[in-house]
C-alpha cells in the first residue's frame, strides 16, 4: 500500500503544478515539448547545436540539440524551459563557477518535478509489484527508467520521512497526554494531592505553571 498522503511536495513541486493547471496540462499525455512551449508563448527550435534557452524583451525561445536522442531531446527541453521559468537569463557562460553550478542544479530539479509531476503520478494505476513502477513511469512519462528510478526512489524517501515525522509528532502527543494531571491514574492524582497538603503544612507555597 503506497502512503501517498505522507508525500509533501516542495513549493517547486506547487509552481510547477499551478503553472500546468493553469496551461491545462492535466495528465501525461499532455506533456509534449510543443504544447507546453506553445501555451507559454516560448519558441520551440530543433537545430544541429547545444540546447540553450534565452530571452529578450518579451521573445522567449527554446533550442534543442536535435541530434540528440528522443529521451534526451526531452530532458533538455523541459532543463531548459526550467531556466527559463527560474530566471536563469543571460550570458551563463560569464557567470562565477558556483552561480553557474547553482542554476544547473536549480534547472536539473526543475526537470525531474516536470517531468514527472507528483499529481500526475498519484493519479496512475500502480502495478502490484513496486520493482514494476519505475518501468511504468519511464514509459507513462516517456523518460528512461534511470530517471525514473531516481524520481521514484525520491519519493519514496519522501513518504518514508513524512511517516517518520508523523511518528515522533503521535509520540509527542502521547508523551503530552500522559503527563497532564487529567490522564493520571486515580492513585496518582491521590499521591499529588498528598505531597501538596504536606507543602501547605510546612507553609511551602505551592507554584502550578
Amino acid at each position: 500500500m503506497l502512503h501517498w498522503h505522507f508525500y509533501h511536495p516542495t513549493e517547486l513541486e506547487k509552481r510547477i503544478e499551478a503553472l500546468y493547471h493553469s496551461i491545462g496540462i492535466v495528465s501525461p499525455e499532455d506533456l509534449r515539448e510543443d504544447m507546453i512551449a506553445t501555451r507559454l508563448g516560448i519558441k520551440l527550435r530543433y537545430e544541429d547545436a547545444p540546447s540553450l534557452a534565452f530571452e529578450k524583451g518579451r521573445y522567449r525561445c527554446i533550442v534543442i540539440d536535435k541530434t540528440l536522442p528522443a529521451d534526451k531531446q526531452r530532458k533538455h527541453f523541459f532543463h531548459e524551459l526550467g531556466h527559463l521559468l527560474r530566471g536563469h537569463v543571460g550570458k551563463q557562460a560569464e557567470l562565477p563557477d558556483l552561480f553557474r553550478g547553482l542554476q544547473e542544479e536549480q534547472a536539473e530539479h526543475f526537470a525531474k518535478y516536470a517531468l514527472m509531476p507528483f499529481y500526475m503520478i498519484r493519479a496512475l494505476p500502480m502495478p502490484e509489484y513496486e520493482r514494476e513502477i519505475p518501468y511504468l513511469l519511464a514509459s507513462e512519462f516517456r523518460v528512461t527508467v534511470e530517471l525514473s528510478r531516481e524520481r521514484w526512489d525520491q519519493i519514496k524517501r519522501r513518504i518514508a520521512r513524512g511517516i517518520w515525522e508523523q511518528a515522533c509528532i503521535e509520540r509527542e502527543r502521547s508523551r503530552y497526554r500522559k503527563a497532564s494531571p487529567a490522564n493520571w491514574c486515580d492513585q496518582a492524582k491521590e499521591m499529588f494531592r498528598l505531597a501538596i497538603d504536606r507543602k501547605l503544612q510546612k507553609g511551602q507555597g505551592v507554584i502550578i505553571r
